[in-house]
Parts: C-alpha cells; sequence; structure tokens
C-alpha cells in the first residue's frame, strides 16, 4: 500500500508531496515523477499556482534514499521526514570507496 498527499507553500513556490509506501525498498513511479518534473518546467501546477520547487518527503530514509537518484534526476528535492523535520537526503556515500576498493590509508 502506498499513500500520498500533497500540500503547496504559497511562500515558498513549493509543492511538498508526502509519500508513504508499505514496503522501504519501493519506487515512486516514473510517471508521477515525470508528471512532477514537467510542473517544474512549467512552472506552475495544474491549478496555475506559480511553483519553483518539488520536494518528495519521504516517511523512511531507507525508501527516500532508495529514491533519491531518480527523484533527483527528474530536478526534484528528496527530503526524508526525521522527528517532524524535513531533513534533505545528500549524495554522500555511507562507505570509504578507498576501503572498498582495497586501498588503506597507509598506501
Amino acid at each position: 500500500m502506498s499513500e500520498e498527499r500533497v500540500e503547496y507553500d504559497s511562500d515558498k513556490q513549493l509543492i511538498r508531496v508526502y509519500r508513504t509506501f508499505s514496503k522501504p525498498k519501493t519506487l515512486v513511479p516514473k510517471k508521477e515523477l515525470r508528471r512532477w518534473g514537467k510542473v517544474i518546467e512549467q512552472g506552475e501546477d495544474d491549478q496555475g499556482r506559480p511553483v519553483d520547487r518539488v520536494r518528495y518527503v519521504f516517511d523512511n530514509e531507507e525508501t527516500a534514499r532508495y529514491n533519491h537518484q531518480s527523484v533527483a534526476f527528474n530536478g526534484l528535492e528528496t527530503y526524508v521526514d526525521s522527528d517532524g523535520s524535513e531533513q534533505p537526503v545528500d549524495d554522500d556515500p555511507d562507505f570509504s570507496v578507498r576501503e572498498d576498493f582495497g586501498i588503506s590509508g597507509d598506501e
């Protein structure tokens, strides 16, 4: 099961799309992402309200990270709701590339 709730912030010209999925590793449908990407391109939503940014807010960090690349590719922001506060999802990996390839710091 998935849920979507959309809110508009007129002061920031921002649409927040709140997404909840029953399984953490569930992707937002491509069609849905393209729809919001077009809203950004056009600069307004289907109600004619000015839109500068669209922000996906996930209730689960794993889901947010899982969707981050596809959301960003469509020109949208990825956030996670952390204890009632929205936090951006960054591109920083959670691992050390050098260590993953067997390169130690003393070489």
